[in-house]
């Protein structure tokens, strides 16, 4: 079975203008567009090409569109299939379920006449958004200025209520033409093209000003900020980080870095030397996505995190998963007994929040807290939740 070409999408079908207007619709969002308006041409282009998305015609002459669903099917094709049809909503979905008793990937359906805008979401749902941008697009949003920073506020337990004291900082691109975009779609570019670099000193120079602004107006808050993988092990990130901090004369006690588990494993000797001087300089270091990988427990007592954040996967489980609330609440208990503090994160329930709160959870965040947003909105934000009572979690937010 071949593997999809990224954002292939051919189209099937034997009307002209229709073709292009998706050819069109379908460049327009990044996808490469090859297109059949025959059998023939169908077989043809599935012979040399392999596309990631199929964009079929139930009504095609001289083989209609059940005939090619069998004909995916018989050639093992594992691209997603779309459906278009002037028939009725009856007739695409019995066609979809059909494809689906093949054993295809059948992903939507198309009622004609369509909306541009419908074909264009449906595209983009299905597209894979690193194909969209290059790296020339990533270096030019950062010289222009396009990237931004919003800030997910973090509550930390104060006695016997929850008060914001914290926010992560989580970089956005807002692109000309495609919108706001968020790191999954635009950080591994990053990584791939050297860029991470640029990136990140984006975010923590934003993060560290942002703080000194905060504290003009009396907010006195820390931030954490992701570092990647490859600045790790980076022997000068220390000193450049430094002097971000004096610029903008800001504590290093109010930045937390967040590292993945697996990023000290290549060269755990420059990762403890890059580490400790971060420690010792006061800033601290949380180390993020606990209880995902194979060596935690490892990294937990050799490197000087002073921090564990427990992985959203966890966390999303503890309502129907009791091995995943003894995960947590073993966690809260190891993170305590070697003198480190625990934060959760993907919180999206009342009932997570009292779970992590009875386990002794030191931090959390999550939508049900609230969502990333500019830091304009931080303080209004802060002011509204920092002046109820969280003593008692009920299923309203503030």
């Amino acid at each position: 079975m071949s593997r999809p070409e990224r954002n292939l999408l051919l189209v099937v079908d034997d009307e002209v203008d229709f073709l292009e207007l998706i050819e069109q619709i379908g460049e327009g969002v990044g996808c490469e567009v090859i297109t059949a308006d025959s059998a023939t041409r169908f077989r043809e282009q599935l012979a040399t090409r392999h596309p990631a998305l199929i964009l079929l015609d139930l009504q095609m002459p001289g083989m209609d569109g059940i005939e090619a669903l069998r004909y995916l099917a018989r050639q093992g094709i594992n691209a997603s299939v779309l459906l278009a049809s002037g028939m009725d909503q009856r007739v695409l979905a019995s066609a979809r379920q059909l494809g689906e008793s093949l054993g295809l990937r059948m992903v939507g359906t198309l009622q004609k006449p369509v909306m541009l805008e419908d074909i264009e979401a449906l595209l983009m749902k299905h597209l894979d958004p690193g194909a969209r941008i290059s790296a020339d697009d990533l270096r030019r949003a950062i010289e222009e200025h396009e990237l931004v920073v919003h800030y997910q506020p973090k509550v930390v337990r104060c006695d016997s209520d929850w008060q914001v004291r914290s926010a992560e900082a989580l970089v956005r691109w807002r692109h000309p033409s495609l919108g706001l975009l968020y790191p999954g779609e635009f950080l591994a570019l990053a990584e791939q093209s050297g860029l991470i670099a640029s990136v990140t000193d984006f975010v923590m120079t934003d993060a560290i000003r942002q703080l000194g602004h905060w504290r003009q107006r009396g907010l006195e808050l820390s931030v954490a900020v992701n570092l990647s993988p490859k600045l790790v092990q980076d022997l000068e990130f220390p000193d450049r980080l430094n002097r971000i901090l004096r610029e903008f004369d800001t504590a290093p006690e109010q930045l937390i870095l967040e590292v993945t588990e697996g990023a000290s494993l290549d060269d755990p000797d420059l990762v403890m030397d890059i580490f400790t001087r971060l420690r010792v300089r006061g800033i601290g270091l949380s180390l993020d996505d606990f209880g995902t990988g194979t060596s935690s427990l490892t990294q937990l007592y050799k490197m000087p995190f002073n921090e564990v954040k427990i992985d959203g996967s966890l966390v999303a489980d503890l309502g129907t998963s009791k091995a995943a609330a003894t995960v947590v609440r073993a966690i809260v208990e190891l993170a305590h007994n070697l003198s480190l503090t625990t934060c959760a994160e993907g919180v999206e329930t009342a009932a997570q929040f009292e779970f992590l709160d009875q386990a002794g959870c030191d931090a959390l965040q999550g939508d049900f807290i609230a969502a990333a947003m500019p830091a304009a909105e931080m303080e209004s934000f802060i002011q509204v939740w920092n002046g109820s009572d969280h003593a008692s979690i009920s299923a309203e937010r503030p």
